[in-house]
């Protein structure tokens, strides 16, 4: 099964610093030299998640591309890693501690409560509020940030996190699908 043989390790985030001279050494040459060290991200749990019935939004999609890595073997030419899970301090490096916090409190079961923040946050049709929100956005975010120590660190060239393209959401207010 080729969904056991890929690489699949913790990408724990490093400390971001800048990158040493023999690893920007090695990153220069590996670019003269035409080849590109590059990583991946990925969790299965992505795909799981479902922004609600009707909604353009389509987490599985992720699995789908996923799964074209796999069968044409693209995974050989990568190092493949599963996505730390963010903490909340790392999201608050860039969101407001009470957008995090609302995000975290918030759900399905009682968005009743929370009518006043949902207009604040943005959160709602094009952000809904759906099953494990938290645990999602706290995923796909881990990969951003696993990805951008490695390349800030000069171990690869070039991230991959499909996730990654939910970019959309601001310092205080959900945007564009995007929650973080």
């Amino acid at each position: 099964d080729r969904a056991r043989t890929h690489r699949l390790a913790s990408a724990a985030p490093a400390p971001a610093t800048a990158p040493a001279t023999a690893s920007a050494t090695w990153t220069l040459a590996a670019r003269m030299s035409g080849s590109r060290k590059v990583c991946y991200f990925h969790d299965d749990l992505l795909g799981t998640y479902h922004y609600g019935p009707g909604h353009p939004m389509k987490p599985h999609r992720l699995c789908m591309a996923h799964n074209l890595v796999l069968n044409y073997d693209l995974y050989r030419k990568m190092d493949v890693y599963k996505p730390h899970v963010a903490t909340d301090d790392e999201m608050q490096r860039f969101h407001s501690e009470d957008y995090i916090d609302f995000l975290r409190r918030v759900t399905p079961d009682n968005i009743n409560e929370f009518t006043k923040q949902l207009q604040k946050y943005t959160v709602g049709d094009d952000c809904p509020v759906f099953d494990g929100l938290y645990d999602y956005v706290r995923v796909y975010t881990g990969g951003s940030i696993d990805g951008a120590v490695k390349l800030n660190n000069g171990d690869y060239d070039i991230a991959i996190n499909w996730s990654g393209g939910l970019h959309h959401a601001k310092k205080s207010e959900a945007s564009g699908f995007c929650y973080v």
